[in-house]
């Protein structure tokens, strides 16, 4: 992905709803064992989940990685005691003793890059050498693609008044809803109104996770999974629609090197 494509409008209403999961994203710090120096956050955004880290567990050296300079920018401004770059190239830490953590970036990634870029960014991820890799972000699994929506959720979405633009919208890109993952994805993207034009476009659930099951390496086995649906996101579909959303639509993985 070319930096300065698909910027945020609305960075500040952005990185404020990022922050409401900060605590989910540092799922990882009490579930990982073997020694480690640095912690590299992929896609660190403003630095908010390195600061937050950095205040906690001091131990650790932080490394922040963005594609976007002006990211890049925030966040050396915002945590001054880390390290924060767009060059992959230049992050220059020992891979084997450090944990790189994907928040929120998988499904940008896939949404975004050309196949070849995709390629690249698993690379990255499997072939630096890093002694664990964490994931969190949105997905699916597999057997929700085709499954058919209930009539009765699909009856309260249509009945909203408050989002009815939002799902016109939806629909216009993504095409009626009728399955599953057609409702779930509309439900995690309808309240992002400050950016809506970039998320209504945005593919959240690109990658299953029986996909990202398949792109880890034997080098590399998972000694954590969870398949939930973030309470927060439950809480406020049920307050917007009446819905409770019952299919698990995020993931949180650790993976560790074995070799």
């Amino acid at each position: 992905m070319e930096p300065g494509k698909n910027q945020i409008a609305d960075l500040s209403g952005y990185l404020y709803k990022m922050q409401k999961s900060m605590i989910d994203k540092m799922f990882f710090i009490d579930k990982i064992f073997e020694p480690i120096d640095t912690i590299v956050d992929f896609g660190c955004a403003n630095g908010e989940l390195i600061k937050m880290l950095q205040y906690y567990f001091d131990e650790y050296s932080y490394v922040g990685y963005d594609i976007s300079e002006k990211m890049v920018q925030a966040a050396k401004e915002n945590v001054p005691g880390a390290m924060f770059c767009s060059d992959w190239n230049s992050i220059g830490v020992p891979f084997e003793r450090s944990l790189l953590n994907i928040s929120s970036v998988i499904h940008e990634v896939y949404s975004y890059c050309a196949p070849d870029d995709i390629d690249l960014f698993w690379r990255r991820v499997f072939d630096s050498g890093f002694r664990y890799v964490t994931i969190r972000d949105m997905m699916l699994s597999q057997k929700h693609s085709d499954t058919p929506a209930s009539e009765s959720d699909l009856g309260k979405l249509r009945a909203n008044r408050q989002y009815r633009k939002h799902l016109e919208d939806y629909e216009s890109v993504w095409g009626r809803i009728k399955t599953e993952k057609q409702m779930a994805h509309y439900l995690l993207k309808y309240s992002y109104t400050q950016n809506w034009d970039r998320e209504v476009r945005e593919d959240y659930l690109g990658l299953t996770l029986e996909e990202l099951n398949a792109v880890i390496p034997k080098n590399y086995r998972v000694t954590y999974c969870e398949h939930y649906t973030l309470p927060y996101v439950g809480w406020q579909i049920k307050k917007d629609f009446g819905i409770e959303l019952k299919i698990p639509t995020h993931i949180k993985m650790i993976a560790e090197k074995t070799d």
